[in-house]
């Protein structure tokens, strides 16, 4: 399916556990494994439950993707991560007692034409490789800066309607790192 590589249209949620390098340090390797497996396990209903596919974990950092269609469709791409915020923040009690945190993420959502093939002879895997991945993982990035939650790009707004008591605030057009172009940007918070 993917021996010839080819265009799709995508969106991509990159999704980072906030403050992972105390975390790590404070619980060792073994037990930070630990967490970022209960983690894991926690996010899949939300994940099934929007129809999304997860594309690639880096440490404590996760990728979810949607063929566009299906990312919007109910606003699921803005819908999974706040489920997952959800699901996570569900029993604070019990990441407290086995890990003595509560986890909470950030995240940047953006979404267009990326390209997509098989890549490697050893290990071969799907890979998606475009700008649209870059500004996502930049999106994510500004999160972190900025103290929002979830940033999305304008261009994936505009074609959604946002969730009942998801409200957006406009960040601007941002200036993102290695970008030429700034990025209508805006910050998302769920308000119940």
């Amino acid at each position: 399916m993917y021996t010839r590589p080819k265009a799709e249209e995508r969106i991509f949620l990159f999704m980072d556990l906030a403050g992972s390098t105390q975390l790590a340090e404070r619980l060792g390797s073994a037990r930070y494994f630990e967490l970022l497996r209960r983690v894991v396990d926690d996010l899949t209903e939300p994940v099934l439950q929007t129809r999304g596919e997860i594309y690639q974990y880096a440490g404590d950092e996760v990728v979810i993707t949607w063929p566009t269609e299906r990312g919007l469709r109910a606003a699921n791409c803005v819908r999974c991560f706040f489920l997952i915020c959800a699901a996570v923040s569900g029993n604070p009690a019990r990441y407290e007692r086995e890990f003595g945190a509560r986890p909470t993420f950030r995240g940047g959502l953006h979404g267009g034409t990326v390209t997509a093939g098989e890549l490697g002879d050893l290990r071969q895997q799907i890979v998606f490789v475009g700008d649209i991945l870059n500004t996502a993982a930049r999106l994510e990035e500004y999160a972190k800066q900025a103290g929002f939650d979830l940033v999305a790009s304008g261009a994936v707004l505009d074609r959604l309607t946002l969730p009942a008591g998801v409200k957006a605030t406009p960040c601007g057009e941002l200036a993102l790192r290695g970008k030429a172009a700034s990025v209508a940007a805006f910050g998302l918070t769920n308000g119940g």
